[in-house]
């Protein structure tokens, strides 16, 4: 193939966003996309992945925020300048005051739609049983009201709480960057020097270490977390049955090794498994 993907994670996501700004990680993510010291026009990036055959897009995890693009990748020049400009969201993004104002529309806009989601509107009732001590009790997405409004009314300066959450997260120790492209490794390997090397490396540590020792479920929540149904009202002519079995690992080792062995997706393929003698099967009788 001649075409192009590039991804980078940033291991960082929603759980650290401030107590008095949720939905500052999300908000950081947007703005990236808005200029940077080296390519300072707000759509460049886009402009110039749509002449080349391409598109981008990320997204803000609980505790990574991953960005991505593909384009046409035969150009070792294009590729190269495709690099730079993606690399340069990650060593000087603007943050510039009218970006802020104008990208607050966006995150509102994508909050609003998320309203009438009821995946969404279910993730949010699934973070309203979690302990309100642990960070994943968050609203990750934010919107107006707590980006703007609130912020101000604290006297809580936005985009400085973007820089300084930029500069306490992204670091390069805390990154990991994919690139799949027709060129040899040796010429890949060239390229992404080049483009990520002023990445700044605060060897800041990881995220989650702040909120190790707190359990994620049961103590103080706003929903019971164990031990009740909850009924739910859909917006959509929906009916389901969600069973949910949260699953705590004892330490990073375990964690890893479940990530490598995949135990849970066992158990969730033989509970989904749709033949004979089936759950699904004795369910339709």
């Amino acid at each position: 193939t001649t075409e192009a993907a590039v991804a980078m994670d940033v291991h960082v996501g929603a759980c650290s966003d401030p107590k008095e700004v949720p939905g500052l990680a999300h908000f950081t993510e947007h703005m990236l996309f808005l200029g940077t010291k080296q390519y300072p026009q707000e759509n460049s990036f886009e402009a110039f992945l749509s002449n080349n055959g391409g598109s981008s897009n990320a997204f803000t995890d609980s505790e990574n925020t991953v960005y991505y693009f593909d384009m046409e990748g035969e150009a070792k020049n294009k590729l190269s300048e495709g690099l730079k400009r993606f690399g340069s969201f990650f060593s000087d993004p603007l943050f510039t005051e009218a970006a802020t104002g104008r990208e607050l529309n966006a995150i509102e806009s994508e909050n609003k739609k998320n309203l009438q989601s009821d995946t969404f509107r279910l993730y949010q009732i699934a973070k309203s049983r979690a302990n309100s001590d642990h960070p994943f009790s968050k609203f990750f997405t934010g919107n107006r009201f707590t980006l703007l409004d609130e912020t101000a009314a604290k006297g809580i300066n936005l985009r400085e709480q973007l820089i300084e959450f930029y500069k306490s997260h992204y670091s390069a120790n805390q990154m990991a960057l994919a690139i799949v492209a027709p060129q040899s490794i040796d010429e890949l390997k060239s390229m992404a020097i080049e483009a990520f090397s002023a990445i700044p490396n605060n060897n800041v540590d990881k995220p989650e270490l702040a909120w190790a020792g707190i359990a994620p479920f049961g103590g103080n929540s706003v929903v019971p977390s164990f031990g009740y149904a909850v009924e739910i009202v859909p917006v959509q002519d929906l009916r389901q049955i969600i069973l949910e079995w949260p699953v705590q690992y004892s330490s990073q080792q375990k964690l890893e090794e479940e990530r490598l062995y995949k135990t849970s997706v066992y158990v969730a393929h033989l509970l989904g498994h749709e033949g004979p003698r089936s759950l699904l099967s004795y369910l339709k009788r």
